[in-house]
C-alpha cells in the first residue's frame, strides 16, 4: 500500500492525512474560454538562504467566479532559516516538526494544481522556478504573472513591477496582511480575478490564449547565484546567508464552502476588511538582497 502522506497547514498542531482526489480534471488548453478555465494562485516561503529551500507552500484553486479550494502546508527541512527571512514569514523551527519533506509537499501541490493555469505574483518567476526545480520535466502548466498582468491592464509605465500591495490598493481589494504563503496566494487570486475581469471588458479577452498572448514573455533569469551553497536538497544543513524570503501577505479567510478534493483547507466565502497598513512591494525584496536594503513590512 502507498505510504500515507500527511500535510501540516500553518497553525496546525498535528499534521493531517492527505489523499489524492480521484476525480478527473479537464486540463485547460489555449482554446479554453476564460469563463470555464480553472486557475491556481501559488506562493511559497523559503529559508532565505541560498539555495532557497521551501518552508511553506500556499495555493488557491479558483475560477473567475470565486474560490474552489485551498492548499496549505509547511515543509520540513533541517537547513537554517535566515533570521531576516524569519522576521518576515514568522516560521519557527518547531513549526516544521511533522511537516512533509519538499518532495511530498510538491507532489501533493502538483496534484492540487493539475490541469490549471498557474498564477504567481513574481516578475522573475521565482515561485514557479523553485517548485519546478529538480523535476525530470519542466512544469507543463501555463503561467501568468500578476505583475505583468497588472502593468498591462492598469497601463503602468513599461518596466515597472508593481508589488502585490500596490495592486491590492489600486484594485480596491479588501484584504488584511499576514505573513503566510496561503494569504499571499489568496491575495494574488483576488488580484488576478479583478484584472482579468477588466481585461475581458476592456480588451475583449475570451480564451486562455487571449490572456497569455497579451502578456510579454517571461524573463530568462540566471539562477546560478541562487543555487550556491551545496546543492538543491531540502536536507541541506548549511547555506550561504542571503536574506530574501519575500513577504507581502494576505489575511487567511475562513467559513467558506467545501474545498476542492485534495485541498487542505476550505474555500473562502468573502474578503475581510482592508489592511490598515500597506504591504511592501514584492519586487522590493529579491532573493539575495541584504537585510538593510529591504526592511520588513
Amino acid at each position: 500500500a502507498e505510504r500515507l502522506l500527511r500535510l501540516k497547514p500553518r497553525g496546525a498542531i498535528e499534521p493531517i492525512p492527505w489523499q489524492p482526489a480521484g476525480d478527473e480534471v479537464l486540463a485547460v488548453s489555449p482554446d479554453t474560454p476564460l469563463a470555464e478555465a480553472e486557475f491556481v494562485a501559488v506562493d511559497i516561503e523559503t529559508t532565505g538562504n541560498r539555495p532557497f529551500l521551501v518552508l511553506e507552500i500556499g495555493a488557491e484553486r479558483f475560477n473567475l467566479v470565486g474560490s474552489l479550494g485551498l492548499f496549505d502546508t509547511l515543509v520540513h527541512t533541517r537547513a537554517p532559516i535566515n533570521p531576516y527571512a524569519k522576521r518576515r514569514h514568522l516560521i519557527e523551527r518547531e513549526m516544521l516538526e511533522g511537516a512533509p519533506q519538499f518532495s511530498d509537499a510538491r507532489r501533493a501541490f502538483l496534484h492540487f494544481a493539475r490541469g490549471a493555469v498557474l498564477v504567481e505574483h513574481s516578475h522573475d518567476a521565482f515561485d514557479t522556478w523553485i517548485l519546478g526545480r529538480g523535476l525530470p520535466r519542466p512544469l507543463e502548466h501555463p503561467v501568468v504573472d500578476t505583475t505583468a498582468l497588472g502593468r498591462l491592464v492598469l497601463e503602468l509605465p513599461p518596466g515597472q513591477t508593481p508589488g502585490l500591495a500596490r495592486l491590492v490598493e489600486a484594485l480596491e481589494i479588501h484584504i488584511e496582511p499576514v505573513h503566510a504563503a496561503l494569504g499571499d496566494a489568496q491575495a494574488t487570486a483576488a488580484v488576478f480575478r479583478e484584472l482579468v475581469r477588466r481585461g475581458v471588458e476592456g480588451l475583449g479577452w475570451l480564451t486562455v490564449a487571449d490572456l497569455i498572448g497579451a502578456l510579454p514573455p517571461r524573463p530568462q533569469i540566471d539562477r546560478s547565484s541562487m543555487e550556491a551553497g551545496g546543492g538543491l536538497s531540502q536536507k541541506a544543513t548549511s547555506a550561504a546567508p542571503a536574506a530574501g524570503a519575500r513577504a507581502q501577505k494576505g489575511r487567511r479567510l475562513s467559513d467558506g464552502p467545501a474545498a476542492t478534493p485534495g485541498a487542505t483547507s476550505p474555500a473562502p466565502s468573502e474578503r475581510r476588511g482592508r489592511s490598515r497598513r500597506r504591504r511592501r512591494s514584492r519586487s522590493s525584496a529579491k532573493p539575495g538582497d541584504s537585510p538593510g536594503g529591504s526592511p520588513a513590512a
